[in-house]
């Protein structure tokens, strides 16, 4: 056993080399991988399955092999680079503007670090998260919130008139930062593929959301409760639930947009720039992921006037 953990630990490192995966961040990677080893898996068999790896071994035994030398592989360096985000990226002063009993930051991030290495083990809680990792690490929220903060339409009167947070630009854009690494949260509770919680668009189902939230406002007794349900509800539809906060609306969106975030896209002459054809194809599908709509014309707007 050992001597085949040795092996597949091989095969996954010389895959984590392809220099075609630099640029992803390592849940895309981990994805990229998955996804290579399942469409290859007629070609790949016969030399996976020869004496040099796996004599004799079923595919089944193989993929399971491989699974887990890659989580193992990814594990090592996603904590510690999550544990970078936390302490070092984002700035948690901006839990004193959401809630009137005190928290200590230092036990908030703790909490936060400790979860997320709970919460991962989970193979859905993975899945959900390479959007909204990837939106935390390339900064994709801070220049819209800096331009819906100029503006002061549509959203700003959303953050600040209805939902009411009287937190400056730099607190907001820090709450979604937040917000985008708790969204995945709610798949703590999934069992399996967590197919009856979770529509194919990724809405999860409404009571299972309260549920999910009940769960863990116990469990996670420092960090502000407003702040988990904004996150949780990030994975609600808004076309059937209008009362979600917008800060969940934004994170909703950009967890969705760092799902398909690809890094260095070359733009050929005329054709829109990356952000704007997304947003572009989103406010044609808002329905079905339950964006809001208006939100999306904005940030659409913010895109194309700033060639993003």
């Amino acid at each position: 056993m050992a001597l085949e953990n040795e092996k597949a630990n091989v095969f996954i490192q010389r895959l984590m080399a392809n220099s075609a995966l630099k640029n992803l961040s390592l849940l895309q990677r981990e994805e990229q991988i998955l996804h290579f080893l399942k469409a290859n898996a007629k070609q790949l068999y016969p030399t996976l399955a020869s004496s040099s790896f796996f004599p004799g071994k079923g595919w089944n035994y193989i993929y399971s092999s491989l699974y887990n030398a890659l989580i193992k592989e990814i594990n090592i360096y996603l904590f510690p680079e999550l544990k970078t985000v936390i302490e070092s990226r984002i700035d948690f002063a901006f839990i004193h503007f959401i809630e009137e009993r005190k928290h200590e930051v230092r036990q908030v991030k703790n909490e936060i670090a400790e979860f997320l290495k709970r919460l991962l083990q989970k193979t859905e809680a993975r899945q959900s998260f390479i959007g909204a990792y990837t939106a935390v690490l390339k900064n994709l929220t801070e220049p819209y919130i800096d331009e819906v903060f100029e503006r002061k339409k549509y959203i700003h009167f959303e953050l600040t008139k209805v939902q009411k947070l009287t937190m400056g630009r730099e607190e907001v854009k820090n709450f979604i930062l937040t917000s985008l690494l708790l969204k995945p949260s709610v798949h703590l509770l999934t069992a399996g593929s967590g197919k009856d919680e979770t529509l194919a668009s990724g809405v999860v189902n409404g009571q299972f959301v309260d549920k999910a939230y009940m769960v863990l406002s116990n469990q996670l007794k420092s960090i502000p409760k407003k702040l988990l349900k904004a996150s949780l509800d990030s994975n609600l539809s808004f076309i059937e639930n209008k009362q979600i906060e917008t800060t969940s609306r934004i994170t909703s969106i950009f967890a969705a947009r760092g799902r398909s975030y690809k890094p260095s896209v070359k733009v050929d002459r005329g054709a829109d720039s990356p952000d704007k054809s997304w947003f572009n194809i989103a406010r044609r599908n808002y329905k079905y992921y339950g964006f809001d709509s208006t939100m999306l014309d904005e940030f659409y707007k913010i895109a194309a006037e700033n060639g993003w």
